[in-house]
């Protein structure tokens, strides 16, 4: 998927622990696109995204209100943190981690 790097020289990266996913993007252009390359090399091998299961997370300090991102014929639901490995991130910038 060409994610080499990391977020801070480049537009995209995914982090993947087991059966979780992550992937970080600076632009909504670059996740739809990240995302649909996902999807596409998933099938390859059989896998399938679980649409209920995803979501996305917009980091910012600007007031914005949810609103659902649809990618092709999937709807992505917004939240305003996410549990991954450990860690919660929020969509403002903030990270707490378990201990």
């Amino acid at each position: 998927m060409g994610l080499r790097g990391n977020i801070t020289t480049r537009l995209k990266q995914c982090t993947a622990y087991a059966d979780d996913i992550m992937l970080t993007t600076r632009s909504k252009q670059s996740l739809i696109y990240t995302f649909q390359k996902l999807k596409e090399i998933s099938a390859q091998y059989g896998l399938i995204i679980n649409g209920h299961k995803t979501k996305y997370l917009r980091c910012t300090r600007k007031n914005y209100n949810l609103e659902e991102l649809q990618i092709n014929s999937m709807y992505l639901e917004q939240v305003q943190s996410h549990k991954y490995v450990g860690s919660t991130v929020n969509s403002d910038n903030s990270i707490e981690e378990e201990i």
